[in-house]
């Protein structure tokens, strides 16, 4: 399979899964690697100006860089989701992310208030009356949700994750689920057969199926069951190198005979009639 889990994760849909979390917060929410590299940020949202002032003003980077890594570890040791009040009194929240039992990567939300806590011994470090006055005006800037409501965005992050989770399993599982619908294709090309068959058949939604054909094959269900009729039909010209062309057409999966003239010359580039002759005139020979 190409890709990693991490790869995967960017994915259009967990983006605007990010992005719509992030925008109905006003919060941070940011994706990390499995070795705790930021990938991604919510609308690629930069840092609030508190934090940007405590890392800037401040030079206390370092101490944000050392916190994450310490709760990611944490999170990954509990399989959980770890919440915390940052050394600059910001609440921020950090789960790992399992897929099929492997870690995949860490999914932060951050930069919010919780409650009427301020900041007050991370200001005392501030000696600067102005910059003091710059640093909590930043700070009211941000959004501000009760213990009850924190705890509601918790269980929102976890609901997220399970959603993330088994949408990806999906994904990670493309070998087995490409197997299937291959099988599917060789045995059934030849009946009257439907997208929605296929899909209930192998107990996925017609979405899911249409999605994953789009992704992985480049295509849809009617050009690859189209491209498994056109082999079909190679292969019974090969063997019986004398079957008319309606034959041929009904032997594959075809209905109509002239629209198998139709598809046939598209694909192969040729009417069947004339790949037929040249199949008699290579076999004389």
């Amino acid at each position: 399979m190409s890709g990693s889990a991490i790869e995967l994760f960017l994915s259009d849909e967990v983006q605007a899964l990010l992005d719509d979390f992030a925008k109905l917060l006003d919060i941070r929410v940011t994706f990390f690697s499995v070795d705790g590299k930021r990938l991604r940020r919510g609308k690629e949202m930069p840092n609030c100006e508190y934090c940007q002032m405590v890392q800037n003003e401040m030079n206390d980077l370092e101490k944000c860089i050392v916190l994450d890594t310490d709760k990611q570890a944490e999170a990954l040791q509990t399989r959980e989701v770890v919440c915390y009040r940052c050394h600059a009194g910001l609440y921020e929240s950090i789960a790992p992310i399992f897929i099929r039992g492997k870690l995949s990567g860490y999914l932060m939300i951050g930069q919010f208030r919780v409650g009427d806590v301020k900041p007050e011994e991370y200001l005392k470090l501030v000696k600067e009356s102005a910059l003091r006055k710059r640093f909590m005006a930043a700070f009211n800037t941000l959004p501000v949700f009760s213990a009850e409501k924190f705890s509601g965005i918790v269980g929102m992050l976890r609901t997220l994750i399970d959603y993330i989770a088994v949408r990806e399993l999906a994904v990670l599982k493309s070998d087995r689920l490409r197997t299937e619908i291959d099988n599917y294709i060789q045995e059934h090309a030849r009946e009257d057969i439907r997208l929605s068959h296929m899909a209930k058949r192998l107990g996925r939604s017609v979405s899911t199926i249409s999605q994953f054909l789009r992704r992985e094959y480049k295509t849809n269900f009617k050009n690859l069951l189209i491209s498994q009729r056109m082999h079909l039909a190679e292969q019974f010209w090969k063997e019986y190198p004398e079957a008319t062309v309606c034959e041929v057409a009904f032997a594959s999966g075809f209905s109509d005979q002239f629209y198998f003239s139709r598809v046939f010359h598209n694909k192969m580039g040729m009417p069947p009639r004339e790949y037929r002759e040249k199949l008699r005139n290579r076999k004389r020979s």
